[in-house]
């Protein structure tokens, strides 16, 4: 755990002003976790605090947008008569109740 530990905390202190660009949301949520825990600890300088919380600020931001496209992404699969399966995505406010699906899963 430490070696996983240590190599978010080089991320973290590496990232001057921009994200990484393969940055993911479970990376943005675990470096996010642990600029809250620097910060809670009070150890670190002013500017070492402002920096994080900077950078905090745009993870939480990356992690709010990557929610929304996913709140965006629902699908429904339907089978055929044939067997085969296609997939149809669905706005989000014509996600069916799980009351209205019983019947139509397979």
């Amino acid at each position: 755990m430490a070696a996983k530990k240590s190599a978010s905390a080089s991320a973290v202190e590496s990232s001057a002003t921009s994200l990484p660009a393969d940055m993911t949301f479970e990376k943005a949520l675990a470096d996010l976790e642990e600029i809250t825990e620097k910060l809670e600890d009070g150890k670190e300088s002013l500017e070492e605090s402002m920096r994080l919380y900077e950078y905090g600020l745009q993870l939480k931001e990356f992690c709010e947008v990557k929610l929304k496209e996913a709140e965006g992404k629902w699908l429904m699969l339907k089978k055929a008569k044939d067997g085969s399966v296609t997939a149809h995505e669905l706005p989000n406010d014509k996600i069916p109740e799980p009351n209205e699906l019983q019947g139509q899963m397979f």
